[in-house]
């Protein structure tokens, strides 16, 4: 028998689902410090994540995304949810095999195709019934308004930045409609694997995927924070989304930019100055400088 060093529920929770197991490392760490995933080997060598959650929230949008949201991908694109207890707030899930994105070195025909897959999964996810899911919390504009620009002067920008944010969330974005959205969806949750000269891409961690607008956080993210620059990305993508946005998408996905940008800044301080999302906040600054954007 194994004498893992993880908590008694965690190991309790394992041991019912995988029976022996190997601790081959902690892969994340709550704000306090405390590990909160763990991976692990099963019998057979068959690798494993436990997963604590930080709220009974975040808890229950991933269940619900396992349930609801996994079998529409495919088989091979995600991870499965082998068990789960709500006290402890635990899943355990199986190891998807792949690479994050963002540590995987490709060609430029190999990021368009990576783009395009990446479209096609969220279009499948966006396809989706939301009866039943999660729905995100909704606050009136000028609330969200507030809460941005606080947390602008709560991050040290300079007055010029906090200008501009003001300035782009002056007035209320256009309602775009519902749909069941990922929440994080972006290169260090796509997971690349390669199949001789294939690519297949895969999704992980669904703690944040809930019921809102598409343009608040999934559409946001591929067009004004990780495309921008890169058109070709950009035409892979909607190649895969199955359509371009619409004027009132993006419309909707400036203005929710702006509202973003001071919370993933105070994300980025708050883990080691992570770069990779400092850098996703000041090109929406750059962007949002521009009156007359092309999204």
């Amino acid at each position: 028998m194994s004498a893992p060093a993880v908590p008694y529920d965690v190991d309790r929770l394992l041991r019912a689902t995988a029976g022996c197991y190997e601790l081959l490392g902690v892969r994340s760490h709550d704000r306090a410090g405390c590990p909160s995933v763990w991976e692990l080997a099963g019998e057979g060598g068959r690798r494993l994540f436990a997963k604590r959650h930080k709220n009974v929230v975040i808890h229950e949008r991933e269940t619900a995304a396992y349930r609801l949201l996994v079998p529409a991908l495919g088989g091979g694109r995600t991870p499965a949810l082998l068990a789960q207890d709500s006290r402890s707030l635990l899943v355990v899930t199986s190891a998807l095999p792949g690479t994050p994105l963002i540590s995987t070195a490709l060609t430029a025909a190999e990021e368009r195709e990576v783009y395009r897959q990446a479209g096609r999964l969220l279009a499948a996810l966006h396809a989706q019934p939301t009866t039943g899911a999660p729905v995100g919390e909704y606050l009136p504009w000028d609330q969200e308004r507030a809460r941005a620009l606080a947390g602008a002067r709560d991050a040290c920008l300079a007055d010029e930045d906090i200008e501009v944010l003001a300035e782009a969330t002056r007035a209320e974005p256009p309602p775009t409609g519902l749909v069941y959205c990922h929440g994080d969806f972006g290169p260090r949750n796509w997971l690349v694997r390669r199949d001789g000269d294939l690519l297949a891409l895969g999704l992980i961690d669904f703690e944040r995927s809930h019921v809102e607008a598409p343009a608040r956080r999934d559409l946001m993210r591929v067009t004004l924070q990780l495309t921008p620059h890169r058109p070709d990305l950009r035409a892979a993508f909607t190649a895969g989304y199955g359509r371009d946005l619409t004027g009132q998408e993006q419309v909707a996905c400036r203005a929710w930019a702006a509202i973003d940008c001071p919370a993933a800044l105070r994300w980025a301080m708050d883990h080691h100055r992570d770069e990779e999302v400092i850098g996703y906040a000041r090109t929406v600054l750059d962007l949002l400088r521009d009156p007359n954007p092309v999204v």
